[in-house]
Protein backbone atom coordinates (compact mmCIF):
# COMPACT_ATOMS: atom_id res chain seq x y z
CA UNK A 1 0.00 0.00 0.00
CA UNK A 2 1.57 3.39 -1.01
CA UNK A 3 2.24 5.42 2.33
CA UNK A 4 -0.11 7.56 3.83
CA UNK A 5 -3.49 5.17 2.48
CA UNK A 6 -5.42 3.04 4.78
CA UNK A 7 -6.40 -0.19 3.97
CA UNK A 8 -9.74 -2.24 5.17
CA UNK A 9 -9.65 -5.62 4.48
CA UNK A 10 -12.72 -7.59 4.21
CA UNK A 11 -13.69 -11.26 4.64
CA UNK A 12 -16.77 -13.37 4.46
CA UNK A 13 -16.47 -16.46 6.77
CA UNK A 14 -14.98 -19.10 5.66
CA UNK A 15 -11.91 -16.83 5.02
CA UNK A 16 -9.22 -17.47 2.35
CA UNK A 17 -6.20 -18.97 3.64
CA UNK A 18 -3.85 -15.56 2.66
CA UNK A 19 -6.72 -13.63 5.04
CA UNK A 20 -6.24 -16.26 8.02
CA UNK A 21 -2.29 -15.88 7.41
CA UNK A 22 -2.93 -11.98 7.87
CA UNK A 23 -5.02 -12.36 10.89
CA UNK A 24 -2.97 -14.84 12.30
CA UNK A 25 -1.37 -11.81 15.03
CA UNK A 26 -4.57 -10.72 16.27
CA UNK A 27 -6.28 -13.16 19.67
CA UNK A 28 -9.07 -14.06 17.53
CA UNK A 29 -9.78 -17.65 16.06
CA UNK A 30 -11.69 -18.34 12.52
CA UNK A 31 -13.56 -21.33 11.57
CA UNK A 32 -15.86 -22.36 8.67
CA UNK A 33 -18.72 -20.26 9.69
CA UNK A 34 -17.77 -17.89 12.56
CA UNK A 35 -14.75 -16.70 14.93
CA UNK A 36 -13.83 -17.29 18.55
CA UNK A 37 -12.74 -13.72 20.59
CA UNK A 38 -12.37 -13.35 24.77
CA UNK A 39 -13.48 -16.85 24.73
CA UNK A 40 -17.07 -16.14 23.10
CA UNK A 41 -18.06 -17.86 19.61
CA UNK A 42 -19.88 -15.82 17.47
CA UNK A 43 -21.58 -17.24 14.57
CA UNK A 44 -24.89 -15.79 13.75
CA UNK A 45 -25.74 -13.89 10.66
CA UNK A 46 -25.47 -10.56 12.19
CA UNK A 47 -21.87 -11.32 13.95
CA UNK A 48 -18.93 -9.39 12.64
CA UNK A 49 -15.49 -8.03 13.56
CA UNK A 50 -12.91 -5.14 13.12
CA UNK A 51 -9.09 -5.02 14.25
CA UNK A 52 -6.73 -3.30 13.82
CA UNK A 53 -3.39 -3.50 15.12
CA UNK A 54 -2.30 -0.27 17.05
CA UNK A 55 1.81 -0.74 15.67
CA UNK A 56 0.04 -0.62 11.77
CA UNK A 57 -2.99 1.84 12.42
CA UNK A 58 -3.16 2.37 8.58
CA UNK A 59 -4.55 -1.85 7.89
CA UNK A 60 -7.99 -2.60 9.12
CA UNK A 61 -9.52 -6.46 8.81
CA UNK A 62 -13.39 -6.40 8.68
CA UNK A 63 -14.94 -10.14 9.03
CA UNK A 64 -18.14 -11.98 9.89
CA UNK A 65 -20.50 -14.42 9.51
CA UNK A 66 -23.06 -12.30 7.08
CA UNK A 67 -22.81 -10.35 4.47
CA UNK A 68 -24.52 -7.61 5.44
CA UNK A 69 -22.89 -7.15 9.27
CA UNK A 70 -19.69 -7.09 7.43
CA UNK A 71 -20.88 -4.54 5.16
CA UNK A 72 -22.45 -2.62 7.95
CA UNK A 73 -19.35 -2.55 10.09
CA UNK A 74 -17.05 -2.03 7.30
CA UNK A 75 -19.47 1.15 6.27
CA UNK A 76 -18.74 2.43 10.06
CA UNK A 77 -15.67 2.31 10.01
CA UNK A 78 -14.96 3.77 6.18
CA UNK A 79 -17.53 6.89 7.85
CA UNK A 80 -16.76 7.42 11.27
CA UNK A 81 -13.24 6.97 11.26
CA UNK A 82 -12.57 8.97 14.30
CA UNK A 83 -14.83 7.11 16.72
CA UNK A 84 -13.51 3.81 15.13
CA UNK A 85 -10.05 5.40 16.02
CA UNK A 86 -10.91 5.00 19.28
CA UNK A 87 -11.19 1.23 19.42
CA UNK A 88 -8.14 -1.77 17.83
CA UNK A 89 -11.15 -3.97 18.11
CA UNK A 90 -14.99 -3.57 17.67
CA UNK A 91 -17.39 -7.13 17.95
CA UNK A 92 -20.78 -6.50 16.55
CA UNK A 93 -24.12 -8.91 17.40
CA UNK A 94 -27.22 -7.45 16.14
CA UNK A 95 -27.26 -3.88 17.65
CA UNK A 96 -24.75 -4.41 20.08
CA UNK A 97 -20.71 -4.06 20.24
CA UNK A 98 -18.17 -4.96 21.90
CA UNK A 99 -14.68 -2.32 21.96
CA UNK A 100 -11.61 -1.77 23.25
CA UNK A 101 -8.00 -1.60 22.71
CA UNK A 102 -5.37 -3.95 22.41
CA UNK A 103 -2.17 -3.71 25.52
CA UNK A 104 0.40 -1.14 24.35
CA UNK A 105 4.29 -1.92 24.84
CA UNK A 106 3.07 -5.87 25.09
CA UNK A 107 5.15 -8.76 23.42
CA UNK A 108 1.95 -9.80 22.02
CA UNK A 109 -1.97 -8.48 21.30
CA UNK A 110 -3.94 -8.77 24.08
CA UNK A 111 -7.14 -7.13 25.40
CA UNK A 112 -6.61 -4.18 27.27
CA UNK A 113 -9.04 -4.72 30.34
CA UNK A 114 -9.59 -1.05 31.19
CA UNK A 115 -10.96 -0.11 27.84
CA UNK A 116 -13.02 -3.15 27.25
CA UNK A 117 -16.89 -2.29 26.64
CA UNK A 118 -18.93 -5.28 26.40
CA UNK A 119 -22.77 -4.55 25.37
CA UNK A 120 -22.91 -8.07 24.50
CA UNK A 121 -21.62 -9.63 27.85
CA UNK A 122 -24.07 -7.38 29.69
CA UNK A 123 -27.42 -8.95 27.43
CA UNK A 124 -25.70 -12.33 28.45
CA UNK A 125 -26.19 -11.14 32.09
CA UNK A 126 -29.47 -9.38 31.68
CA UNK A 127 -30.83 -12.70 30.61
CA UNK A 128 -29.37 -14.70 33.40
CA UNK A 129 -31.00 -12.06 36.12
CA UNK A 130 -34.46 -12.55 34.80
CA UNK A 131 -36.20 -15.30 37.66
CA UNK A 132 -38.83 -17.59 36.22
CA UNK A 133 -42.50 -17.74 37.91
CA UNK A 134 -44.85 -19.81 36.78
CA UNK A 135 -48.57 -18.29 36.76
CA UNK A 136 -52.00 -20.43 34.61
CA UNK A 137 -49.50 -22.11 32.76
CA UNK A 138 -47.78 -19.42 31.76
CA UNK A 139 -43.81 -18.69 32.13
CA UNK A 140 -43.01 -14.84 33.39
CA UNK A 141 -39.31 -13.77 33.28
CA UNK A 142 -38.47 -10.97 35.31
CA UNK A 143 -35.64 -8.85 37.60
CA UNK A 144 -37.10 -8.25 40.86
CA UNK A 145 -37.43 -4.49 39.89
CA UNK A 146 -40.18 -5.49 37.04
CA UNK A 147 -41.65 -8.23 39.03
CA UNK A 148 -44.73 -6.20 40.09
CA UNK A 149 -45.93 -5.55 36.20
CA UNK A 150 -46.92 -9.51 36.27
CA UNK A 151 -49.44 -8.59 38.88
CA UNK A 152 -50.82 -5.89 36.12
CA UNK A 153 -50.48 -8.04 32.82
CA UNK A 154 -51.19 -11.97 34.18
CA UNK A 155 -55.12 -10.84 34.63
CA UNK A 156 -54.92 -9.59 30.91
CA UNK A 157 -53.91 -11.79 29.61
CA UNK A 158 -55.73 -14.52 31.42
CA UNK A 159 -59.05 -12.53 30.51
CA UNK A 160 -57.73 -12.28 26.54
CA UNK A 161 -56.81 -16.27 26.80
CA UNK A 162 -60.47 -17.44 28.15
CA UNK A 163 -60.75 -20.59 28.81
CA UNK A 164 -58.55 -21.67 26.19
CA UNK A 165 -54.68 -23.27 26.94
CA UNK A 166 -52.19 -20.76 28.19
CA UNK A 167 -49.81 -23.62 27.83
CA UNK A 168 -46.31 -22.80 26.09
CA UNK A 169 -46.76 -18.88 26.34
CA UNK A 170 -43.62 -17.32 27.73
CA UNK A 171 -43.62 -13.48 28.78
CA UNK A 172 -40.43 -11.36 29.35
CA UNK A 173 -40.55 -8.71 30.89
CA UNK A 174 -38.13 -5.55 30.18
CA UNK A 175 -37.22 -1.92 32.25
CA UNK A 176 -37.49 0.43 29.37
CA UNK A 177 -37.48 0.39 25.44
CA UNK A 178 -33.63 1.28 25.21
CA UNK A 179 -32.93 -1.95 27.26
CA UNK A 180 -35.62 -3.97 25.13
CA UNK A 181 -34.07 -2.19 22.08
CA UNK A 182 -30.62 -3.11 22.77
CA UNK A 183 -30.92 -6.94 23.88
CA UNK A 184 -34.30 -8.10 21.22
CA UNK A 185 -33.89 -5.56 18.59
CA UNK A 186 -37.69 -3.71 19.19
CA UNK A 187 -38.40 -1.05 21.28
CA UNK A 188 -42.07 -1.92 20.58
CA UNK A 189 -43.92 -1.70 23.85
CA UNK A 190 -44.52 -5.81 23.10
CA UNK A 191 -43.26 -8.47 20.57
CA UNK A 192 -44.26 -12.05 19.79
CA UNK A 193 -42.27 -14.32 18.45
CA UNK A 194 -41.57 -17.83 19.16
CA UNK A 195 -38.55 -20.14 20.77
CA UNK A 196 -39.48 -24.08 20.47
CA UNK A 197 -42.04 -24.71 21.38
CA UNK A 198 -43.05 -21.82 23.11
CA UNK A 199 -44.98 -18.56 22.48
CA UNK A 200 -42.91 -16.03 23.13
CA UNK A 201 -43.64 -11.83 24.30
CA UNK A 202 -41.00 -9.67 25.06
CA UNK A 203 -42.95 -6.81 27.18
CA UNK A 204 -41.74 -3.19 27.99
CA UNK A 205 -43.23 -2.99 31.63
CA UNK A 206 -42.90 1.47 31.37
CA UNK A 207 -45.25 1.54 28.04
CA UNK A 208 -47.75 4.30 27.70
CA UNK A 209 -50.73 2.88 29.05
CA UNK A 210 -52.42 4.51 25.73
CA UNK A 211 -52.62 3.53 23.01
CA UNK A 212 -52.41 0.23 24.48
CA UNK A 213 -49.71 -1.79 22.62
CA UNK A 214 -48.87 -4.50 24.85
CA UNK A 215 -53.21 -6.61 24.91
CA UNK A 216 -53.14 -7.21 21.14
CA UNK A 217 -49.81 -8.89 21.63
CA UNK A 218 -50.81 -10.68 24.47
CA UNK A 219 -54.15 -11.64 22.78
CA UNK A 220 -52.39 -12.93 19.74
CA UNK A 221 -50.39 -14.80 21.65
CA UNK A 222 -53.06 -16.71 23.34
CA UNK A 223 -54.22 -17.42 20.16
CA UNK A 224 -50.86 -18.85 18.61
CA UNK A 225 -50.71 -21.02 21.87
CA UNK A 226 -53.77 -22.39 20.57
CA UNK A 227 -52.66 -23.00 16.73
CA UNK A 228 -49.43 -22.39 15.92
CA UNK A 229 -50.08 -22.81 12.69
CA UNK A 230 -51.00 -19.06 12.55
CA UNK A 231 -47.40 -18.24 13.46
CA UNK A 232 -46.54 -18.87 9.95
CA UNK A 233 -48.90 -15.69 9.23
CA UNK A 234 -48.14 -12.52 11.56
CA UNK A 235 -49.94 -9.82 10.18
CA UNK A 236 -52.68 -12.05 10.27
CA UNK A 237 -52.32 -13.43 14.11
CA UNK A 238 -51.42 -9.73 15.04
CA UNK A 239 -54.86 -8.58 13.83
CA UNK A 240 -56.43 -11.34 15.88
CA UNK A 241 -54.88 -9.88 18.65
CA UNK A 242 -56.60 -6.63 17.65
CA UNK A 243 -59.63 -7.91 17.28
CA UNK A 244 -59.76 -9.39 20.39
CA UNK A 245 -58.89 -5.90 22.02
CA UNK A 246 -61.73 -4.11 19.88
CA UNK A 247 -59.57 -1.24 19.20
CA UNK A 248 -55.78 -0.63 17.94
CA UNK A 249 -54.11 2.64 17.72
CA UNK A 250 -56.69 4.40 19.73
CA UNK A 251 -59.46 3.12 17.08
CA UNK A 252 -61.71 1.37 16.91
CA UNK A 253 -61.36 -1.82 14.98
CA UNK A 254 -64.76 -2.55 13.53
CA UNK A 255 -64.51 0.81 11.42
CA UNK A 256 -60.63 0.84 10.85
CA UNK A 257 -61.07 -0.88 6.99
CA UNK A 258 -63.41 1.62 6.42
CA UNK A 259 -61.81 4.28 7.57
CA UNK A 260 -58.54 2.88 5.39
CA UNK A 261 -61.09 2.68 2.37
CA UNK A 262 -62.27 6.53 2.64
CA UNK A 263 -58.37 7.67 3.50
CA UNK A 264 -57.37 5.51 0.39
CA UNK A 265 -54.51 3.77 2.02
CA UNK A 266 -56.40 0.33 2.47
CA UNK A 267 -53.97 -2.70 1.91
CA UNK A 268 -54.53 -5.59 -0.50
CA UNK A 269 -55.34 -8.82 1.01
CA UNK A 270 -52.47 -10.45 -0.73
CA UNK A 271 -50.21 -7.49 0.95
CA UNK A 272 -51.84 -9.09 4.51
CA UNK A 273 -51.38 -12.28 3.43
CA UNK A 274 -48.28 -12.43 2.97
CA UNK A 275 -47.23 -9.94 5.47
CA UNK A 276 -45.80 -7.54 3.38
CA UNK A 277 -43.24 -6.28 5.24
CA UNK A 278 -43.59 -2.68 3.34
CA UNK A 279 -46.83 -1.94 4.33
CA UNK A 280 -47.67 -0.16 7.02
CA UNK A 281 -48.43 -2.39 9.76
CA UNK A 282 -50.59 -0.07 11.85
CA UNK A 283 -52.91 0.52 8.83
CA UNK A 284 -52.69 -2.87 7.44
CA UNK A 285 -53.49 -4.63 11.37
CA UNK A 286 -55.62 -2.18 11.64
CA UNK A 287 -57.93 -2.79 8.03
CA UNK A 288 -57.44 -7.07 8.63
CA UNK A 289 -58.86 -7.02 11.95
CA UNK A 290 -61.81 -5.32 10.73
CA UNK A 291 -61.99 -7.62 7.69
CA UNK A 292 -62.00 -10.54 10.51
CA UNK A 293 -64.41 -8.99 12.53
CA UNK A 294 -66.76 -9.03 9.57
CA UNK A 295 -66.05 -12.35 8.80
CA UNK A 296 -66.90 -13.66 12.44
CA UNK A 297 -70.42 -11.15 12.00
CA UNK A 298 -71.37 -12.91 8.82
CA UNK A 299 -70.00 -16.48 9.14
CA UNK A 300 -69.10 -17.02 12.88
CA UNK A 301 -65.94 -16.76 14.94
CA UNK A 302 -65.09 -20.94 14.11
CA UNK A 303 -65.19 -20.46 10.30
CA UNK A 304 -62.84 -17.30 10.83
CA UNK A 305 -60.19 -19.29 12.54
CA UNK A 306 -61.23 -22.33 10.51
CA UNK A 307 -59.97 -20.04 7.44
CA UNK A 308 -56.81 -18.47 8.74
CA UNK A 309 -55.31 -21.85 9.11
CA UNK A 310 -56.21 -23.18 5.30
CA UNK A 311 -54.54 -22.34 2.25
CA UNK A 312 -53.89 -19.08 0.38
CA UNK A 313 -56.46 -19.40 -2.48
CA UNK A 314 -59.11 -20.35 0.46
CA UNK A 315 -58.37 -17.91 2.89
CA UNK A 316 -58.13 -15.21 -0.07
CA UNK A 317 -61.53 -15.64 -1.01
CA UNK A 318 -62.93 -15.33 2.52
CA UNK A 319 -60.54 -11.93 3.17
CA UNK A 320 -62.06 -10.37 -0.23
CA UNK A 321 -65.80 -11.08 1.27
CA UNK A 322 -65.33 -9.87 4.62
CA UNK A 323 -63.07 -7.09 3.55
CA UNK A 324 -66.08 -5.85 0.96
CA UNK A 325 -68.53 -6.06 4.24
CA UNK A 326 -66.09 -4.28 6.51
CA UNK A 327 -65.33 -1.47 4.15
CA UNK A 328 -68.96 -0.95 3.40
CA UNK A 329 -69.45 0.49 7.42
CA UNK A 330 -69.52 3.83 7.93
CA UNK A 331 -66.43 5.74 9.96
CA UNK A 332 -66.04 8.72 12.12
CA UNK A 333 -63.42 11.33 11.68
CA UNK A 334 -62.33 12.47 14.93
CA UNK A 335 -63.36 15.26 16.32
CA UNK A 336 -61.35 18.40 15.49
CA UNK A 337 -59.09 20.32 18.20
CA UNK A 338 -58.07 23.92 18.54
CA UNK A 339 -54.04 24.85 17.86
CA UNK A 340 -52.52 24.78 21.30
CA UNK A 341 -53.08 28.43 22.95
CA UNK A 342 -50.67 31.24 23.32
CA UNK A 343 -47.02 31.88 21.58
CA UNK A 344 -45.14 28.67 20.86
CA UNK A 345 -41.78 28.57 22.31
CA UNK A 346 -40.86 25.54 20.40
CA UNK A 347 -38.07 23.33 20.19
CA UNK A 348 -36.82 20.94 16.86
CA UNK A 349 -36.35 17.97 18.36
CA UNK A 350 -33.69 15.82 16.57
CA UNK A 351 -33.18 12.70 17.67
CA UNK A 352 -29.50 10.25 17.27
CA UNK A 353 -29.93 7.50 15.63
CA UNK A 354 -29.07 4.96 18.52
CA UNK A 355 -31.00 2.70 20.70
CA UNK A 356 -30.30 5.45 23.71
CA UNK A 357 -30.71 8.29 21.79
CA UNK A 358 -33.79 7.65 20.06
CA UNK A 359 -37.12 9.30 20.65
CA UNK A 360 -38.18 5.90 22.56
CA UNK A 361 -35.42 6.40 25.04
CA UNK A 362 -35.34 7.19 28.64
CA UNK A 363 -32.39 9.55 27.84
CA UNK A 364 -35.19 11.89 25.46
CA UNK A 365 -37.62 11.89 28.41
CA UNK A 366 -34.98 13.46 30.63
CA UNK A 367 -34.00 15.60 27.83
CA UNK A 368 -37.51 16.95 27.51
CA UNK A 369 -38.11 17.60 30.84
CA UNK A 370 -34.66 19.43 30.82
CA UNK A 371 -36.53 21.59 28.00
CA UNK A 372 -39.35 22.37 29.74
CA UNK A 373 -37.44 23.61 32.66
CA UNK A 374 -35.72 25.86 29.99
CA UNK A 375 -38.87 27.68 29.19
CA UNK A 376 -39.65 25.81 26.28
CA UNK A 377 -43.05 24.66 25.77
CA UNK A 378 -43.48 22.82 22.94
CA UNK A 379 -41.35 20.24 20.74
CA UNK A 380 -41.43 18.83 17.13
CA UNK A 381 -40.80 15.07 16.18
CA UNK A 382 -39.54 14.41 12.59
CA UNK A 383 -40.05 10.46 11.49
CA UNK A 384 -38.43 10.06 8.24
CA UNK A 385 -39.25 8.70 4.91
CA UNK A 386 -36.38 7.76 2.44
CA UNK A 387 -37.26 7.97 -1.29
CA UNK A 388 -34.27 6.84 -3.38
CA UNK A 389 -34.45 9.29 -6.04
CA UNK A 390 -36.38 12.61 -6.25
CA UNK A 391 -38.08 11.16 -9.51
CA UNK A 392 -38.89 8.03 -8.16
CA UNK A 393 -42.39 7.71 -6.63
CA UNK A 394 -41.26 5.25 -4.16
CA UNK A 395 -41.13 5.73 -0.84
CA UNK A 396 -39.68 3.18 2.34
CA UNK A 397 -40.88 4.34 5.72
CA UNK A 398 -41.40 1.65 8.01
CA UNK A 399 -38.95 2.04 10.81
CA UNK A 400 -38.26 -1.54 12.72
CA UNK A 401 -34.77 -0.86 14.13
CA UNK A 402 -34.60 0.35 17.62
CA UNK A 403 -32.69 2.73 16.56
CA UNK A 404 -34.53 4.78 14.13
CA UNK A 405 -37.30 7.42 14.25
CA UNK A 406 -40.03 3.99 15.12
CA UNK A 407 -43.95 4.76 15.70
CA UNK A 408 -43.64 3.87 19.27
CA UNK A 409 -40.55 6.90 19.26
CA UNK A 410 -43.35 8.92 18.27
CA UNK A 411 -45.61 8.06 21.09
CA UNK A 412 -42.68 8.34 23.41
CA UNK A 413 -41.90 11.54 22.65
CA UNK A 414 -45.15 13.06 22.66
CA UNK A 415 -46.26 11.59 25.33
CA UNK A 416 -43.34 12.71 27.41
CA UNK A 417 -43.69 16.06 26.39
CA UNK A 418 -47.36 16.02 27.50
CA UNK A 419 -46.18 14.65 30.75
CA UNK A 420 -43.66 17.49 30.84
CA UNK A 421 -47.39 19.98 30.14
CA UNK A 422 -45.51 20.63 26.52
CA UNK A 423 -47.43 20.66 23.59
CA UNK A 424 -45.83 18.88 20.28
CA UNK A 425 -46.01 18.79 16.76
CA UNK A 426 -45.54 15.58 14.39
CA UNK A 427 -43.55 16.61 11.76
CA UNK A 428 -43.32 13.70 9.23
CA UNK A 429 -40.18 14.86 6.01
CA UNK A 430 -38.71 12.53 3.43
CA UNK A 431 -34.99 12.07 3.07
CA UNK A 432 -34.30 11.75 -0.43
CA UNK A 433 -31.03 9.77 -1.54
CA UNK A 434 -27.75 11.45 -3.55
CA UNK A 435 -27.73 14.33 -1.23
CA UNK A 436 -31.04 15.96 -3.16
CA UNK A 437 -33.08 18.73 -1.72
CA UNK A 438 -36.31 17.28 -1.29
CA UNK A 439 -38.03 20.28 -2.75
CA UNK A 440 -36.17 18.62 -6.23
CA UNK A 441 -38.75 16.33 -5.63
CA UNK A 442 -40.89 16.05 -8.59
CA UNK A 443 -42.65 13.28 -11.07
CA UNK A 444 -41.70 13.06 -15.04
CA UNK A 445 -45.45 10.98 -15.60
CA UNK A 446 -48.58 11.21 -14.28
CA UNK A 447 -48.86 7.90 -13.95
CA UNK A 448 -45.93 8.42 -11.29
CA UNK A 449 -47.54 11.13 -10.09
CA UNK A 450 -50.71 8.82 -9.15
CA UNK A 451 -47.94 6.46 -7.78
CA UNK A 452 -46.03 9.26 -6.04
CA UNK A 453 -49.39 10.64 -4.03
CA UNK A 454 -50.40 7.07 -3.57
CA UNK A 455 -46.96 6.25 -1.67
CA UNK A 456 -47.32 10.13 0.03
CA UNK A 457 -50.80 9.48 1.42
CA UNK A 458 -50.28 6.27 3.06
CA UNK A 459 -46.64 7.64 4.79
CA UNK A 460 -48.65 10.56 6.04
CA UNK A 461 -51.67 8.80 6.90
CA UNK A 462 -49.98 6.22 8.81
CA UNK A 463 -48.17 9.15 10.71
CA UNK A 464 -51.32 10.97 11.49
CA UNK A 465 -52.57 7.42 13.03
CA UNK A 466 -49.82 7.11 15.30
CA UNK A 467 -50.01 11.44 16.19
CA UNK A 468 -53.82 11.09 17.11
CA UNK A 469 -53.11 7.91 19.36
CA UNK A 470 -50.52 9.91 21.04
CA UNK A 471 -52.34 13.14 21.41
CA UNK A 472 -49.84 15.60 19.33
CA UNK A 473 -51.30 18.78 19.52
CA UNK A 474 -50.32 19.77 16.00
CA UNK A 475 -49.96 17.18 12.67
CA UNK A 476 -48.26 18.69 9.87
CA UNK A 477 -49.07 17.26 6.59
CA UNK A 478 -46.05 17.86 4.52
CA UNK A 479 -41.75 19.90 4.56
CA UNK A 480 -40.62 21.96 1.92
CA UNK A 481 -42.09 19.78 -0.87
CA UNK A 482 -41.84 22.53 -3.54
CA UNK A 483 -42.22 20.44 -6.66
CA UNK A 484 -45.28 18.72 -5.44
CA UNK A 485 -46.81 22.49 -4.62
CA UNK A 486 -48.62 22.88 -8.07
CA UNK A 487 -50.14 19.97 -7.39
CA UNK A 488 -53.69 21.51 -5.88
CA UNK A 489 -56.23 19.04 -6.17
CA UNK A 490 -53.55 15.67 -5.18
CA UNK A 491 -52.73 18.09 -1.70
CA UNK A 492 -56.57 18.65 -1.17
CA UNK A 493 -57.13 14.74 -1.46
CA UNK A 494 -54.21 14.35 0.83
CA UNK A 495 -55.76 16.59 3.64
CA UNK A 496 -58.63 15.22 3.41
CA UNK A 497 -57.21 11.20 3.88
CA UNK A 498 -55.54 13.25 6.96
CA UNK A 499 -58.52 14.74 8.28
CA UNK A 500 -60.13 11.05 8.66
CA UNK A 501 -57.04 10.32 10.88
CA UNK A 502 -56.66 12.63 13.66
CA UNK A 503 -58.53 15.47 14.92
CA UNK A 504 -55.48 17.51 15.26
CA UNK A 505 -54.72 20.84 13.86
CA UNK A 506 -52.69 20.60 10.64
CA UNK A 507 -50.17 22.72 9.38
CA UNK A 508 -47.32 22.58 6.10
CA UNK A 509 -43.99 23.17 6.27
CA UNK A 510 -43.23 25.90 3.11
CA UNK A 511 -40.09 26.22 2.28
CA UNK A 512 -38.79 29.80 4.05
CA UNK A 513 -41.11 32.71 4.30
CA UNK A 514 -40.68 33.51 0.83
CA UNK A 515 -42.04 30.34 -0.44
CA UNK A 516 -45.30 30.52 1.86
CA UNK A 517 -46.98 32.78 -0.74
CA UNK A 518 -46.61 29.71 -3.51
CA UNK A 519 -48.29 27.59 -1.65
CA UNK A 520 -51.95 26.78 -2.78
CA UNK A 521 -53.78 25.10 -0.43
CA UNK A 522 -53.82 26.85 2.85
CA UNK A 523 -57.69 27.14 3.16
CA UNK A 524 -57.61 23.82 3.81
CA UNK A 525 -55.64 23.97 6.54
CA UNK A 526 -55.54 25.30 10.36
CA UNK A 527 -52.38 27.25 10.17
CA UNK A 528 -49.33 28.96 7.85
CA UNK A 529 -46.64 26.79 8.14
CA UNK A 530 -42.51 28.04 7.61
CA UNK A 531 -39.48 26.35 7.66
CA UNK A 532 -37.94 29.85 8.17
CA UNK A 533 -34.17 30.19 7.13
CA UNK A 534 -34.60 33.16 5.17
CA UNK A 535 -31.54 35.04 5.07
CA UNK A 536 -31.25 37.86 7.25
CA UNK A 537 -27.92 40.27 6.14
CA UNK A 538 -25.29 39.74 3.49
CA UNK A 539 -23.12 41.16 6.04
CA UNK A 540 -21.51 38.03 7.92
CA UNK A 541 -20.07 40.56 10.76
CA UNK A 542 -23.91 42.26 11.35
CA UNK A 543 -24.57 43.48 14.30
CA UNK A 544 -27.82 42.40 16.22
CA UNK A 545 -29.69 45.50 15.68
CA UNK A 546 -29.24 44.64 11.65
CA UNK A 547 -30.19 40.80 11.96
CA UNK A 548 -33.16 41.70 14.08
CA UNK A 549 -34.01 44.15 11.20
CA UNK A 550 -33.70 41.51 8.80
CA UNK A 551 -35.72 38.98 10.54
CA UNK A 552 -38.50 42.06 10.92
CA UNK A 553 -38.60 41.88 6.62
CA UNK A 554 -37.96 38.48 6.08
CA UNK A 555 -41.20 37.82 8.30
CA UNK A 556 -42.96 40.31 6.66
CA UNK A 557 -44.99 38.53 3.81
CA UNK A 558 -45.84 36.22 6.65
CA UNK A 559 -47.41 38.73 8.53
CA UNK A 560 -49.77 40.06 4.93
CA UNK A 561 -50.77 36.10 4.20
CA UNK A 562 -51.90 35.46 7.37
CA UNK A 563 -54.20 38.48 7.61
CA UNK A 564 -55.27 37.74 4.04
CA UNK A 565 -56.08 34.02 4.88
CA UNK A 566 -57.38 34.96 8.61
CA UNK A 567 -54.44 32.21 10.50
CA UNK A 568 -51.92 32.24 12.00
CA UNK A 569 -48.31 31.63 11.52
CA UNK A 570 -46.38 28.59 13.27
CA UNK A 571 -42.65 28.62 12.65
CA UNK A 572 -42.70 24.80 12.04
CA UNK A 573 -38.83 24.62 11.62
Amino acid sequence: MPAGWEAARVAILPASAAFRRLVARFPVRLTEKGFVFDGRSYGQSDDAMALTDPSRPGETFVLGAGRRAVLRLLARHLFYREEEREADYRVVSGDLSKSGRFARNAPALAIDRSSDKDEIASRESFFRSLKDEVRNGVRWQARDTERAAIARWEPELSRLAGSGPRGGIHVRLFPDPATKGRYTGSSRPADLSSTGNDVLVDLDVSAPREPDAISPVLASAAFAARDKRLLARPLLLSALGARACRRWWGRDVATFAAFARQAGVQPTEAQVLSSDPEVSPVLAVGAAASWLDAGAQMEGEAAVLRALAEGDTALTGALKRWAAAASARIAAAPARRALPPGFLRGISYAMSNSVDSSYASPRSRETISRLARMSADSISIMPFAFMRDAHAPSLSFIHRSPGGETDEGTVRAVSDARDANMSAMVKPQIWVGGGQFVGEAAMRSEEDWVRFFDAYRRFIVHHAVVSEAAGAGIFCIGTELIGTEGRAKQWQETIAAVRLATGAPLTYASNWAAGASKVPFWEALDAIGVDFYDPLSRDPDASDAALEAGARAAALPLEKLALAAGKPVVFAE
